[in-house]
């Protein structure tokens, strides 16, 4: 189990990050990754500012919004405004330059300036030097009340967005109070809260932040506390 309060940090006058993984100037060797899972954070960023221009390579880049909207811009000419009820998708394979802004009005003068409120996470690709490629694509949020739903996989052919890993699938769910689902089967899984507190068979509460590192199948059941969004990453052992 990873408590919320024990990620790492990074704090400007935009923007609040916390990072369940070393990151930048944050750095503890034991805690690296987990299976092909670089990077988790989890990101704040007023209204009017986001992250300027900046290369990437060898990752495959997954964003999911919790609220507000971002603005995806990059060097191979895509453009995407990013916001809840849309899967975001960036392979920066050969290399690729890109920014994220919290300007959607700049584009879409109906567009509300409010905060942006979000989660991205970068896998390890299963081959390096591919050509970069970009996806976006809407889903039916409803969905997610209903059961697990594969937002993003390598293999499974319903996902709402594919990824260049074919070992690794990101699954999203919502739960009621009082409401129960058991965690999908996988050799590795990678638990997150984003939001709400739930209780987790053999484990107890969690949190939004908390986190647990799940090695071998172990198909715990999990119900709402307080209405919850979980993300969870089935990863190759």
């Amino acid at each position: 189990m990873h408590r919320a309060a024990s990620r790492f940090r990074t704090v400007t006058d935009w923007a609040d990050t916390r990072h369940s993984f070393s990151f930048g100037d944050h750095y503890e060797p034991t805690n690296t990754s987990f299976g092909a899972l670089l990077v988790h954070n989890e990101d704040r960023v007023r209204s009017g500012s986001g992250y300027a221009d900046h290369p990437h390579r060898d990752a495959e880049i997954i964003t999911w919004v919790l609220s507000g909207s971002l603005v995806h811009e990059d060097s191979r000419g895509h453009t995407g405004i990013v916001h809840r009820g849309v899967a975001q998708r960036m392979s920066a394979g050969s290399g690729i330059v890109h920014a994220e802004r919290n300007d959607a009005f700049r584009l879409d003068p109906a567009a509300p300036a409010e905060p942006v409120h979000f989660v991205q996470m970068w896998i390890r690709p299963d081959e390096s030097g591919v050509p970069p490629s970009y996806q976006q694509r809407p889903l039916a949020i409803d969905d997610l009340n209903r059961n697990w739903l594969a937002l993003a996989s390598g293999r499974t052919a319903d996902a709402v967005i594919s990824l260049g890993s074919r070992d690794s699938t990101l699954w999203v769910t919502t739960l009621a109070p009082g409401q129960s689902r058991r965690l999908p089967a996988a050799e590795r899984l990678h638990v997150y809260l984003a939001s709400g507190v739930v209780d987790v068979e053999s484990v107890g509460l969690l949190q939004a932040g908390d986190a647990l590192r799940i090695a071998g199948e172990a198909q715990l059941l999990i119900t709402g506390v307080v209405g919850a969004e979980l993300l969870a990453w089935e990863l190759a052992a």
